[in-house]
């Protein structure tokens, strides 16, 4: 089995790739960081086209990380914990972060949870209560809520059956 050489991208074809890329979507440095490692550009050229992605607006990590609050919170109907994990992640500076979970609505958030919570409980077959409301609590947490939010609306579903 012949390995195949990675191709590599020279800095302009890759800085006109990332524009393209910020023109669909939003991006934050550290995934153009990864895109320039990944076409092979070489790591002394990053900043540089980091920086003119920056300054020409292609990139803004605040604007990246209110819409991927937005996104989460209503299309993959993650909790505040998990939402913030995942900026951290991408290596956004807390301040931005803590800017941009202002735009949490807590009684929307909630009223999320309650749903999914409500969906998940009767798509579980197991009739013991213990195990029913363990998994329950499991899934809230795995969403990224708190604990005792979670196990509060578990309550409160479990005595409206």
């Amino acid at each position: 089995m012949e390995l195949r050489k990675k191709r590599t991208l020279s800095t302009e074809a890759a800085l006109k790739k990332l524009m393209d890329r910020c023109a669909r979507a939003e991006i934050c440095i550290s995934d153009a960081k990864r895109s320039l490692a990944n076409w092979g550009v070489d790591h002394e050229n990053h900043d540089g086209l980091i920086e003119i992605l920056v300054r020409e607006k292609f990139i803004d990590e605040n604007r990246y990380a209110e819409a991927y609050v937005r996104d989460k919170l209503n299309f993959s109907r993650w909790g505040v914990n998990k939402i913030r994990d995942a900026l951290y992640n991408k290596r956004i500076p807390k301040d931005i972060i803590n800017t941009a979970m202002e735009l949490v609505e807590p009684e929307k958030m909630r009223d999320k949870l309650i749903y999914d919570l409500k969906r998940k409980n009767s798509s579980i077959n197991d009739e013991d209560p213990y195990k029913k409301k363990d998994k329950l609590l499991k899934f809230g947490i795995s969403r990224g809520y708190e604990y005792e939010l979670v196990k509060g609306l578990i309550e409160t579903i479990i005595k409206e059956e």
